[in-house]
């Protein structure tokens, strides 16, 4: 059986004859299915936050911070006011991810014949897992700034400690108008740190003063970080937060007396792992959240955020493509492909809570 022709590196000198033609026909049905089945099964993170296209090794993103406070005009024929607006940038690059998988001969004719088989599912399935998992190491992890972005800018719960019982909040995005310092329920993390994390711990009192350890997806963490990202003037009253979490934090939401009480659509919902909206929030069930595993118990990073916090770049976005390799018998070859990489670019709206999972 020949290739059809224009593949990839190869040559057919039997491109004329009715099988081949059959061939052709077989692989551009499979290129025509994958498309159908990658649009039809996306990411469960990518659509709550900003992608765009990217065609250089590096990509430079403006931030424009906040004008500085308007004065009085109490003079007269005098010179034209000046004042600094904050911009600093962002930088993304790209990273190549791929994946294949040779097909026997005597799959050949299952796997041509249906785009949608199991090998196309489970190689389209592993692809969006990355792209989540590229999305969520971004989330946490360094961010390049500056002017050729050269300075790293790193998430507030790094070093945070176990079991904290304080909402940790980065220096890089403290607030202006009310500014958080440490105190209270606040710690301030360094100039270098950005980001917004309640601890496992927090209660909603004074640190020292809390009386519950080792807590799960409470009401007092939902209210505490949303309550902070107002403050630091992030999010706006009406802002519906976009909240990641297991099914851990889903029987934690179904034990809250608040959802216990409201309508048996949102309970239901819930119950079966649906996106839904409650409170101002908006819950995404996923299970690639991270887990960081301490002496005291496990804590589950759960993402609270706005599209606005991170960014992704993609330069190829995930395709499929197969053909035949003369290095290896002729036989079919699926070929998978992802360039894409991503960045946090707002500290302010990129929150976690800290959720123990015993």
């Amino acid at each position: 059986m020949g290739l059809p022709v224009g593949s990839q590196g190869y040559s057919d000198s039997t491109a004329s004859n009715g099988k081949n033609f059959i061939e052709a026909a077989y692989y551009d049905s499979f290129r025509a299915g994958f498309e159908q089945a990658y649009q039809q099964t996306e990411s469960k993170l990518q659509p709550y936050f900003e992608t765009e296209s990217q065609s250089s090794e590096f990509q430079f993103f403006d931030r424009i911070g906040e004008a500085a406070a308007m004065t009085e005009d109490v003079g007269r024929y005098e010179v034209n006011p000046q004042s600094e607006i904050e911009n600093n940038r962002r930088r993304l690059g790209l990273k190549d991810y791929e994946l294949g998988k040779y097909v026997d001969e005597k799959d050949l004719k299952r796997v041509l014949t249906d785009p949608m088989n199991a090998y196309t599912q489970a190689m389209l399935a592993s692809g969006k897992r990355k792209v989540d998992d590229i999305i969520i190491d971004n989330y946490f992890g360094t961010a390049n700034t500056g002017k050729s972005g050269g300075s790293a800018v790193t998430y507030v719960a790094a070093s945070a400690a176990e079991g904290s019982a304080d909402i940790l909040v980065g220096g890089n995005n403290a607030g202006s108008s009310n500014p958080v310092t440490t105190g209270g329920i606040y710690t301030l993390g360094s100039a270098t740190t950005e980001g917004v994390s309640v601890g496992a711990n927090f209660d909603g009192t004074a640190s020292g003063t809390e009386v519950a350890a080792n807590q799960g997806l409470t009401l007092a963490k939902l209210k505490g970080i949303r309550a902070t990202m107002q403050r630091l003037e992030a999010i706006d009253q009406d802002t519906v937060l976009n909240a990641f979490v297991t099914h851990k934090q889903l029987e934690d939401l179904l034990g809250i007396d608040q959802i216990i009480n409201s309508d048996y659509a949102v309970r239901k919902s819930l119950a079966e792992g649906n996106v839904t909206t409650f409170m101002g929030y908006r819950f995404i069930l996923t299970e690639r959240l991270p887990l960081s595993t301490g002496s005291e118990a496990d804590e589950r990073r759960v993402i609270v955020s706005v599209p606005k916090a991170l960014k992704m770049s993609v330069g190829t976005a995930l395709k499929g493509d197969i053909w035949r390799d003369t290095s290896k018998k002729n036989i079919p070859y699926l070929y998978f492909k992802l360039c894409a990489d991503a960045s946090r670019m707002w500290g302010e709206v990129a929150g976690e809570i800290r959720c123990v999972e015993v």
